[in-house]
């Protein structure tokens, strides 16, 4: 019956259902099935799963908050994506909590990165987490050190050198405006931070002991903008006598040049901070501020993938990678914005 069955329905099969050719086609599978299995692992940068860009690094960029001052980073990564070969995601915690970074690099820990660029909120608190990290991948720090982890490379400003650089620029604006005694106050988001620490710890060298004046304890406001525009009011309110007031962080320069144009004084403070957000640079310009201190960090974030690829490719990477910094002041504004504008672009 199987053989009548057969003919009835198929009297002259295919050739490529033949016994034959059956098996020599399962064989041709079972070759090419194993050889592109082999170009699979070959191809993983870490000699696991594939990551997605396959043949290429995988890295991870971290940074301390929202501010706009990381849009420039960003920048320097995607110049690094092309020179380089790699693949960069960007990781910005929104409220600049510790909680948030720890998070972040717990995924990262357990997905296929093959290294990570963080700036640390409190470097102190997540030496553990860090020295974990460093076991499994390189580990870079930019724009703020942690200097007791197993991190591998800081890139970035020395805060100390800059803190100094602030410190200098008041001086000038203090002889400029022919103040001679008075207040000082710090604004940051907050002081637990290295990069805020060596700032500060600048800042003091500078004019800890400048004859007439105070510095008074130091302003927080956690990344807060409202809060941050809220303590400059405040400080303008409780100190008739208040001669300078210093933004350590991106996002002060401007809520302090909003503070102070509201204000109903007649004596404006001299006003220094750090960093090159846009009404900043307009207060510059407009002589509000006296000056800024500018990083590079567009080379913060091209300098990380750098010597994170470098690591990954068994290359000595110096354990500080320093991108420097400028006094931008009212004569100088104009060409460094136009620099800036590029770099957006």
């Amino acid at each position: 019956m199987r053989t009548q069955l057969t003919c009835s329905l198929m009297p002259h099969p295919p050739r490529w259902i033949r016994p034959r050719n059956v098996v020599r086609a399962l064989l041709l599978c079972v070759v090419l099935s194993s050889g592109c299995t082999k170009r699979t692992e070959t191809n993983s940068p870490s000699g696991g799963a594939p990551t997605g860009n396959t043949g290429s690094y995988r890295f991870a960029f971290v940074t301390n908050n929202s501010s706009d001052f990381w849009n420039i980073a960003e920048k320097g990564l995607r110049k690094a994506e092309k020179d380089f070969g790699v693949k960069v995601d960007m990781f910005r915690p929104l409220k600049g909590e510790i909680a948030d970074q720890q998070r972040f690099l717990e995924d990262i820990m357990v997905q296929s990165f093959d290294g990570v660029a963080i700036s640390p909120i409190n470097p102190d608190a997540m030496t553990g987490t860090f020295d974990k990290v460093a076991a499994k991948m390189p580990l870079v720090c930019q724009d703020s050190d942690a200097p007791k982890s197993k991190r591998n490379v800081y890139v970035g400003t020395n805060n100390v050198q800059a803190g100094r650089a602030a410190g200098a620029a008041a001086i000038e604006a203090l002889r400029a405006a022919n103040i001679t005694k008075g207040k000082i106050a710090i604004f940051v988001g907050r002081m637990d931070m290295q990069n805020a620490i060596e700032r500060k710890q600048g800042v003091d060298e500078t004019l800890g002991k400048l004859p007439g004046f105070e510095i008074l304890p130091v302003y927080l406001d956690k990344t807060d903008r409202a809060l941050a525009k809220k303590n400059v009011e405040d400080a303008l309110a409780s100190h008739p006598d208040l001669a300078v007031l210093m933004g350590i962080w991106s996002y002060n320069g401007p809520c302090m040049a909003g503070a102070v144009r509201t204000s109903s004084r007649k004596e404006k403070p001299v006003m220094i901070v750090f960093d090159e957000e846009e009404e900043t640079l307009k207060a510059v310009q407009d002589g509000a501020i006296f000056a800024t201190i500018v990083q590079r960090p567009f080379q913060f974030g091209y300098q990380s993938i750098k010597a994170l690829k470098d690591l990954k490719d068994g290359k000595t990477v110096p354990p500080v990678v320093d991108t420097g910094i400028l006094t931008i002041k009212k004569e100088n504004v104009t060409q460094f914005w136009n620099e800036v504008r590029e770099l957006k672009k």
